[in-house]
């Protein structure tokens, strides 16, 4: 093993098989390398990938609801589809409503007649002017 060593043979970090090839090569494959990169990620880097998971799927269901930039849907159907009511990229507040935006749609929850809603609606340019400001009072 030592001759191997002295020679330039070395193991994949993953999966442990001989490396051929490069000299700095550290792993036989992209799997191997994915997987090995994957295991050692932190708990951070973790919570991250899984808000920006839950976000994208938010988005979705929120543009597939919405098709023509303006839609009002029961919470009920966003409860079905699995839309994750904690996680939001940013805030809008227009004169009237309060919209939870996931990149370029959101929602601001309402109630008709009793019945919990959402309008949900494509974000426009004049919404980054008049956005929500923490320190705006």
């Amino acid at each position: 093993m030592d001759k191997e060593k002295k020679a330039g043979v070395q193991q994949c970090l993953k999966c442990g098989k001989k490396l051929v090839g490069r000299l700095d090569k550290k792993f036989c494959d992209a799997y191997c390398r994915n997987s090995f990169n994957n295991q050692n990620k932190t708990y951070s880097e973790l919570e991250i990938q899984h808000i920006q998971r839950v976000l994208r799927h938010n988005r979705k269901i929120l543009k597939t609801l919405c098709p023509q930039g303006k839609a009002t849907v029961r919470k009920s159907v966003l409860d079905q589809m699995g839309y994750d009511f904690r996680y939001f990229s940013s805030i809008y507040k227009s004169p009237t409503n309060l919209y939870y935006l996931n990149y370029d749609f959101g929602f601001s929850p309402i109630t008709q007649k009793g019945v919990r809603k959402a309008l949900i609606i494509q974000k426009q340019e004049y919404m980054d002017k008049l956005g929500f400001g923490v320190w705006q009072s």
